[in-house]
């Protein structure tokens, strides 16, 4: 079999971003296109939270190899301010030293056919760089997320002598790697227009999607006619781009003209974080009297989160700001796989047009109070008349994104940069 070297800080049981699933399940799959695998990634105590469970799902034939590191903010920070060249291009830059010693003691004993990096963090992308170049064995960049786009971490430095070093480190990446793979076209087009030098067939988009193995058991919930619209939402919340406050403004709006009983309505929000316990979110729904209407539970495992997605009649989505126009979040394909319908709070962008394209709800810019509350009173109807599933979406558009299938594509990919090395 050929050998892949994944270099990648978010794996199992590293559990607070949904991108762990995409780099866990390419090493489960790709075994069975040929491609055995090794990653190199931090220690187990890099990470603040954890879910025991996704790390039974590493396949036994990957090894598996996690490294010292130090971070930035943790480490060297004084005051909550650090060096902006102790954060170049992010705050996990001191897990590189160790991460590129194992990477090349890996390429010595069993050297690899392809390596493999994938951000967020872009020091992965660093790591892989320093590997590559000395290997000269062909590499594949994976960006989950923009880069350039993304917005310093509270404390980093962010003037523009710091955000002119990062741009060209980006720059390195995406002309030195034999391929970039983006999550959307969205994306993969950002970057064709920002390194017009690089030819646009270097650059591949591969979504995100769902692994049909976690919905072996799963099975929606019979919600013929409940008491309460049971609204669900999967993740942290926060005041930047997964802000709920526009959306209990429209439900206070709708409750007071009579359009939604109050009482028969249910907000509730999985793993919220920081920002769900926040004076802001306290306030709001304060002001808008529906703390009986919405509650907050504690992060579960993500079997139990999917089961949780089961008991839903509508799914709910936040992801509204400039920078995130460009992405589809990873759960996007596990609430479309749900086969519940989604009132997504977006700005028009990617996540959008998937929506348009496959159905499966509501893409509403919450700027709009109007629309936002016009979908939300559909919403609500349709559950009234039992009629709420029609608005899921098509089976047959969504099992294009099964990620076996999208690790097949990897595997393509993976075979011809080789094969076009070897030549």
């Amino acid at each position: 079999m050929r050998h892949v070297l994944f270099i990648a800080f978010h794996f199992p049981p590293e559990a607070s971003s949904s991108g762990v699933l995409r780099t866990l399940k390419h090493a489960r799959y790709l075994v069975g296109y040929g491609w055995r695998v090794t990653v190199i990634t931090p220690r187990t105590d890099a990470y603040a939270v954890t879910d025991p469970q996704l790390e039974r799902q590493i396949p036994a034939n990957a090894t598996v190899i996690r490294t010292r590191w130090l971070n930035t903010r943790q480490h060297f920070a004084l005051f909550g301010v650090y060096p902006a060249l102790l954060a170049l291009p992010d705050s996990w830059v001191g897990w590189l030293p160790w991460a590129v010693a194992a990477g090349g003691r890996v390429i010595a004993s069993d050297r690899p056919d392809m390596i493999y990096s994938t951000s967020p963090h872009a020091t992965a992308h660093l790591i892989a760089l320093l590997l590559a170049r000395r290997s000269d064995i062909p590499w594949v960049a994976d960006f989950r997320d923009p880069w350039f786009e993304d917005l310093p971490e509270p404390g980093a430095p962010a003037g523009r002598l710091y955000r002119n070093l990062n741009r060209g480190l980006e720059r390195q990446v995406v002309e030195r790697c034999n391929h970039v793979v983006t999550t959307t076209t969205y994306l993969r087009d950002s970057l064709c227009k920002r390194y017009t030098s690089v030819p646009a067939m270097k650059m591949t988009a591969i979504p995100n999607g769902y692994d049909e193995a976690d919905f072996a058991d799963f099975t929606p919930s019979p919600k013929d006619h409940f008491e309460r619209l049971l609204v669900v939402h999967a993740g942290s919340i926060n005041s930047e781009f997964r802000d709920p406050r526009p959306l209990f403004r429209s439900l206070r709006t709708l409750i007071d003209n009579g359009t939604i009983d109050r009482n028969r309505v249910m907000l509730r929000f999985i793993g919220g974080g920081e920002f769900a316990r926040s004076e802001a979110i306290r306030t709001s729904l304060s002001q808008n009297d529906l703390s009986a209407q919405v509650e907050f539970v504690d992060r579960m495992s993500y079997v139990t989160a999917l089961q949780e997605l089961g008991r839903a009649d509508l799914l709910l989505l936040l992801q509204a700001s400039a920078d995130t126009v460009d992405l589809i979040p990873a759960k996007v394909y596990e609430y479309l796989r749900a086969e519940k319908p989604i009132l997504a709070l977006v700005y028009p962008g990617a996540t959008s047009e998937l929506l348009g394209t496959v159905g499966g709800g509501w893409p509403v810019d919450p700027r709009d109070a109007a629309a936002l509350e016009n979908s939300l009173a559909i919403a609500y109807n349709a559950w009234l008349s039992n009629s709420l599933v029609a608005y899921s979406a098509r089976p047959e558009a969504v099992r294009q994104f099964d990620r076996k299938a999208l690790a097949g594509e990897l595997a393509n990919l993976f075979d011809r940069l080789c094969t076009s090395q070897s030549r």
